[in-house]
């Protein structure tokens, strides 16, 4: 107990010293985790597997990081924080209609969960559900960012239907419900590299949510 105190507060000093060579190599060891956490899953994959695979050993390790969940939440946040990036980028190409910003986003979502499997999957399939119930400051934080991009996904599809491309007897919460739940529940059953790409998927469920379902022929 002793030992890890100590090394807990090198790494604090560490931390507040920061430095190229250190936030190098936590980029890195965050690098590594996310690709373990691809190819044996979050539960299997052991800090001394992260570590191994640094070439360091376990106790150099703790210098950097405190736990394999520290650098899956690191994980998780920075792939929110991308997706807020890409969200602001698209408000400010005034050029795009609100549908078309609505739809890129939509794709790029999609696009990032495979990217970063199944980091972004765990997070949704077993933690999603307790961050909103924790005080710590990293999920108060998550849960802020996530209402924030929550509000400009809403606002894309309002003011898609103001401007005339969405129906406007859905309310836009159930809109938004049912298009991003299609994601979400991708956790359920997407692979990368089985079957169709991450952005073959959000295209051909974006093409069912704006057009349905029923064949031309059919009358609506």
């Amino acid at each position: 107990m002793t030992e890890q105190s100590n090394i807990s507060r090198r790494r604090r000093t560490k931390q507040a010293k920061g430095g190229a060579d250190y936030e190098a190599k936590r980029a890195e060891l965050l690098k590594i985790a996310a690709q373990l956490f691809k190819e044996q899953g979050f539960q299997a994959t052991r800090l001394l597997d992260i570590a191994q695979a640094a070439g360091l050993d376990r106790a150099t390790v703790y210098y950097y990081v405190g736990s394999k969940e520290e650098l899956f939440h690191e994980t998780v946040e920075g792939v929110l924080d991308a997706n807020i990036a890409a969200a602001h980028a698209l408000i400010a190409d005034t050029e795009l209609k609100a549908i078309e910003r609505l739809r890129q986003i939509f794709v790029t979502l999609m696009v990032s969960y495979e990217d970063n499997y199944p980091a972004t999957f765990v997070y949704i399939q077993e933690q999603m559900h307790q961050v909103g119930t924790e005080e710590t400051v990293w999920a108060q934080e998550i849960m802020k960012k996530t209402r924030q991009f929550d509000q400009i996904l809403l606002g894309f599809i309002r003011e898609a239907v103001a401007q005339g491309d969405l129906r406007e007897d859905i309310p836009a919460r159930l809109a938004e419900n049912a298009l991003f739940g299609m994601l979400n529940w991708t956790h359920r059953w997407f692979v990368p590299g089985k079957g169709m790409s991450g952005k073959e998927v959000a295209e051909a469920f974006w093409s069912i949510f704006t057009s349905g379902m029923a064949h031309a022929s059919v009358p609506a």
